[in-house]
């Protein structure tokens, strides 16, 4: 007998606008992390500014400063990435030549900064374990870099991990190791950093992001190539990490993945402007739908989870706002 396979699909189901909210610019880089009780939201715009955060519960509601928080204000920082670390808020924000690691306090109105690391290219993870080490990983003109950190949090330094020079990488937690990958123009890298073990592809794979589960071995690697979306599998017991790239969806841009636990998600920018959020099958396809009207620049909009289910974050010509996202059966 043929086993019936249940088809899910995505569906939205619930919404939250931020009014209140302070932010410098549309033009902005947005990073979102689960936090302990909902999730956290930290934007620079993408020109160069302050760092500002705020708080959101299980339901999107603004927890603490309706307005949120200036985290830091000592310099013009253009990127921003960010993890929830050993409970705690762990960022990373670029001003060049240097990325900026910082811990931030719960209620986002103290930092204390760890390193400051070389390189401009970060993933989307500020610090992740890599066997049982602290680390950051960045990309300069003298390749991959990683800083490491000790029980206390403080910096034991930074070293070549690989000499290949980025354009853009992402970054994961991939059980007790982290996992990287990093495009060049020519080139796609996928490395577990605390086993070394590195593996690429002849092709590039920019604007990447990264998701795994340690329980199935791998996971799924997004990117942008010529106007399109693209989709790797990873594997990490076969003899080259990074499987045979397949085109997800055409015209698409700014590719974003959570894993969920259970299931892979995928968020991009349509054609047309639009935020496309799906599921991703055993198969490699994706079940989609169009959230019309939510039309962020590149980067001002993130994929994260916020308790259970996937939330889409954007900023956009109506504002700050998210949509809750959750599972339907076909």
């Amino acid at each position: 007998m043929t086993e019936m396979v249940q088809r899910l699909t995505p569906q939205v189901c619930g919404a939250q606008s931020w009014d209140s909210v302070t932010y410098d610019a549309k033009d902005s880089i947005v990073r979102a992390v689960p936090s302990a009780n909902g999730a956290a939201v930290f934007m620079v715009p993408r020109s160069g500014g302050v760092l500002r955060g705020f708080l959101v519960d299980v339901r999107g509601a603004v927890v603490g400063d309706v307005a949120g928080k200036t985290i830091r204000s000592n310099g013009v920082f253009t990127d921003v990435s960010a993890a929830r670390v050993d409970e705690r808020f762990v960022v990373g924000v670029v001003s060049s030549p240097h990325t900026s690691v910082m811990a931030i306090r719960d209620d986002l109105k103290e930092y204390r900064e760890l390193a400051l690391a070389d390189g401009t290219v970060m993933g989307d993870a500020a610090v992740m374990h890599a066997r049982n080490t602290r680390v950051t990983t960045t990309g300069g003109v003298s390749g991959m870099l990683m800083t490491t950190f000790d029980a206390n949090w403080a910096s034991m330094g930074t070293e070549v991990v690989a000499r290949s020079v980025p354009i853009s990488m992402t970054s994961t937690q991939y059980g007790n190791d982290a996992m990287i990958s990093w495009s060049t123009p020519t080139e796609c890298h996928v490395q577990r950093v605390g086993a070394n073990i590195e593996s690429v592809q002849p092709h590039p794979c920019v604007g990447g992001r990264l998701a795994a589960n340690y329980a199935d071995r791998g996971g799924w690697l997004v990117y942008e190539r010529d106007g399109s979306i693209m989709l790797s599998r990873v594997v990490v017991d076969a003899a080259n990490q990074i499987g045979a790239e397949r085109p997800l969806v055409r015209f698409g841009t700014s590719p974003r993945i959570a894993f969920d636990g259970a299931h892979y998600w995928i968020s991009y920018i349509d054609g047309r402007g639009d935020v496309v959020v799906g599921l991703l099958d055993r198969d490699g396809s994706l079940d989609s739908l169009a959230l019309e009207g939510t039309q962020p620049l590149a980067g001002a909009y993130d994929l994260a989870m916020n308790g259970v289910n996937p939330w889409i974050y954007a900023l956009d010509g109506s504002g700050l706002g998210a949509a809750k996202l959750c599972i339907s059966p076909l």
